[in-house]
């Protein structure tokens, strides 16, 4: 075999080569795409590229004999490769009367340009009626072909496709979309809000173009075009997929080609039960085709319908009332519970009064939600509005009674924890007062007993009465002073275990807050060393007094239990820092690790449930610094101690 090879005449290896390299470098045409609308070049859900603008491609290269790919890009981009490469198509369209500076084959479609708004809004069948508007215009489009020309008195918004000037004339930014006939017409399908506008405002016809570049291709792909003209396929091409048939009479050829068209028809006359067979057999595929895709219409719509059932019995189903309410407070829907809520009349009552007009303003106005809670009708009620678009929010309404009694319960629970564990220690202050309250009253009767003696002794000196007399007024001074210890103890444990939690923001002196906890905890505090630095310069925060001494005291306890050590320090500090007002509570204890710092804040969470731990003071004093919109920060290390701080914004 490898013998007979090598007897071949060497002009056959020529010729083998010669074709090797010309079957390698085979021309292949690019079809450049920008639109993705039927029927002119869109991609199917598989994603393979369709269309007349596609298969007349197809065709030519066919019958050039050139391989063929397709190129999606922006319009723009597809102008800028037909006139910077070579082989390369496009179809675009040109309005009525003008000339590009491009080679163009023989016209393939007429179509017009019209404006497009919003469903309710008035006509424009007029460029004057779109002065002063924002219009959406598609780039290097016909449109813009001719407002290069022919400049109107409007706002142009350049967009890339028409389908993005259709999603800026939905959310409302901008006025007018002003495209072809058939992108538009297929576009207000996918955007049932908008609807032509008026009359056409210009014509235009789509070409087939290619680049200056290689006149032989531009000779050749215009022949074929022309062929497709002639042997009717461009016909059958049209109706395949706009629908109709161009219509071509040439009145010059029918008067020497009027034999020819009378053989015609007598051959089309023979063949007509052929054609019949075959537009039956055609019409059978596309019946059965219609029918899939009927068949398949039912079934999405069936699924949609099944998913919108559960979707409403969803909403029907929750504990709350839906709204969904129109920038003009149109109710569009809800799902029955609490409607009477909403009533002006209603709302007018709350304590404090609500207005739903101004709630629903600030939503639209502010771009972000609006949450209230007010009392009505002897019950706890809570609105949150949610913006879900332009034109449209969500209002929730919520009968949250039994979580506000709950909350107070478990605030209450916390509190009375918290003094339970603060009982022994005020008690031990309470002994200490009332301890030289009887030392000094025995010392008082004592002093009394002397000054009658010396009083009916006329010999004692005036001084020595005078000495006892000092003597009872400082007696009755330790008196006074150990009775109001015992009142100030008594006056900040009635405060503390008040059962009314119910918040009441007013100007608050951080100082005075820590000052309260520190009498209150001071059976715990005085077996450490403390070190108080404390801002009197500090400007006062809005909040709950007696809540916040809550959180100081959990703050203050916990970390008196964390330090078990001889050389034990509690740091308090109030100050500012960037702008805001802090105090701190910082210990030299065991510290928690990672695990225990990240569920300090969970409710009924305790390291201590053995010796009593509740789990319930950190969690309610989260809770109290969400209410007061406070920042806390907690830093912890084993073994080096803790610092809580608290950061609160000025009045």
């Amino acid at each position: 075999m490898s013998k007979l090879l090598r007897q071949w005449p060497q002009s056959v290896w020529l010729a083998l080569a010669i074709f090797t390299t010309f079957a390698q470098a085979a021309p292949q045409i690019t079809l450049n795409v920008h639109s993705n609308t039927p029927p002119f070049e869109w991609q199917n859900e598989t994603g393979e590229e369709s269309g007349f603008n596609v298969e007349l491609a197809q065709y030519i290269a066919t019958q050039l004999h050139y391989g063929m790919q397709v190129k999606r890009q922006t319009l723009k981009q597809s102008l800028h490769s037909v006139m910077s490469e070579r082989w390369q198509l496009a179809v675009i369209a040109v309005p009525a009367g003008r000339k590009v500076d491009i080679n163009t084959a023989l016209p393939l479609l007429p179509t017009y340009v019209s404006a497009y708004n919003r469903r309710g809004e008035g006509n424009a069948d007029s460029w004057e009626a779109l002065k002063g508007k924002r219009v959406a215009i598609k780039q290097a489009s016909s449109v813009a072909m001719f407002l290069s020309q022919s400049p109107q008195d409007f706002i142009t918004v350049p967009v890339v496709n028409n389908e993005q000037g259709f999603e800026l004339l939905t959310e409302g930014k901008v006025d007018y979309v002003v495209s072809e006939f058939y992108c538009s017409r297929r576009m207000l399908s996918k955007f049932p809000i908008a609807k032509t506008a008026g009359k056409p405002l210009l014509y235009s016809q789509f070409y087939l173009i290619m680049s200056n570049k290689d006149p032989e291709f531009v000779a050749a792909v215009n022949s074929v075009v022309k062929h497709s003209y002639d042997n009717g396929y461009f016909d059958d091409l049209l109706n395949k997929w706009v629908g109709f048939g161009k219509e071509k009479i040439e009145l010059g050829q029918v008067r020497s080609d009027f034999f020819q068209g009378a053989l015609i028809t007598a051959i089309i006359s023979s063949m007509g039960m052929l054609i019949t067979l075959y537009i039956s057999l055609v019409l059978r595929q596309k019946t059965k085709s219609l029918r899939r895709e009927l068949a398949n219409r039912r079934k999405a719509e069936a699924e949609i319908k099944r998913v919108s059932a559960q979707f409403h019995s969803v909403l029907d189903g929750l504990p709350h009332g839906v709204c969904l309410l129109a920038r003009d407070q149109h109710l569009i829907w809800h799902n029955g519970k609490y409607p009477w809520v909403l009533e002006p009349s209603q709302l007018m009552q709350a304590q404090p009064a609500m207005v739903l007009t101004q709630l629903v303003d600030n939503t639209f106005s502010a771009d972000e939600s609006q949450s209230s809670e007010f009392m009505l009708d002897n019950k706890r009620w809570k609105l949150e509005l949610h913006r879900i678009s332009t034109e449209m929010l969500v209002l929730f309404i919520e009968d949250c009674t039994e979580q506000y009694a709950l909350k107070q319960t478990t605030e209450l629970s916390a509190r009375l924890a918290s003094l339970g564990e603060l009982s022994a220690g005020i008690a031990h202050e309470i002994n200490n007062p009332v301890g030289l309250i009887t030392q000094s009253v025995t010392l008082m009767r004592d002093l009394l007993e002397d000054l009658r003696m010396s009083h009916a002794d006329t010999a004692t000196p005036a001084r020595t009465i005078d000495t006892l007399i000092a003597e009872l007024d400082y007696s009755c001074e330790s008196v006074d002073d150990a009775a109001g210890r015992i009142g100030r103890i008594v006056r900040d444990l009635k405060n503390f275990s008040r059962p009314g939690l119910e918040m009441h923001p007013k100007a608050v002196n951080l100082n005075k807050v820590v000052e309260t906890a520190l009498r209150l905890t001071h059976n715990n505090v005085k077996r450490m060393q403390l070190q108080l630095e404390l801002d009197h310069g500090l400007p006062t925060v809005e909040g709950d007094e007696l809540q916040l001494q809550l959180v100081l005291v959990n703050f203050i306890q916990n970390a008196c239990l964390a330090m078990d050590k001889p050389e034990s320090l509690l740091k308090i500090s109030t100050g500012i820092e960037n702008g805001n007002i802090f105090v701190a509570v910082a210990d030299n204890g065991c510290g928690m690790d990672p695990q225990t710092l990240n569920r300090i804040r969970e409710p009924f969470f305790t390291t201590r449930r053995n010796q009593g731990g509740t789990g319930l003071g950190l969690s309610t004093s989260n809770k109290i610094l969400a209410e007061h919109q406070a920042q806390w920060l907690i830093r912890s290390h084993p073994g080096t101690g803790t610092e809580m701080k608290v950061l609160f914004r000025s009045i």
